[in-house]
């Protein structure tokens, strides 16, 4: 008995078929994601969390708080999600975090207005099944 690899929207991509890279490259939303997007929560109620706009975020590029209830104004040095939202020591250099995923952004405490830079993730799951039309 012979099994076939099930193809993934990755490997279609990785593999550069011309008969195929137009169908991959669409799923992906491509354009989108060459485009730095802007999220601006506006006046929100205080939370130590926000979550972005789907499909999320694929990179972090700015975090600035803008307003806040108990966390400080100002920007953000942002790290994974193993790491802790925090200000380091007494410098005024702060941490926020973002999830493995890519759409939630934890803060060091509550924050009422946030503005994120980010490119966004794929449109698609890179690991899904791609069949090409």
């Amino acid at each position: 008995m012979t099994t076939t690899a099930v193809e993934t929207l990755k490997s279609a991509l990785n593999e550069a078929n011309p008969n195929k890279i137009s169908d991959a490259l669409a799923k992906v939303d491509l354009g989108s994601m060459f485009t730095i997007a802007e999220y601006d929560t506006g006046s929100i109620t205080a939370a130590d969390h926000i979550h972005l706009p789907s499909p999320g975020a694929l990179v972090v590029q700015s975090v600035r708080v803008v307003a806040a209830g108990t966390a400080a104004t100002g920007p953000r040095i942002v790290l994974d999600s193993g790491a802790t939202a925090a200000q380091i020591g007494s410098t005024g250099i702060y941490v926020c975090t973002v999830n493995t995923a890519g759409t939630i952004i934890t803060f060091e405490g509550t924050v009422t207005q946030v503005v994120v830079r980010y490119i966004p993730n794929p449109a698609a799951d890179l690991t899904a099944s791609f069949a090409s039309s």
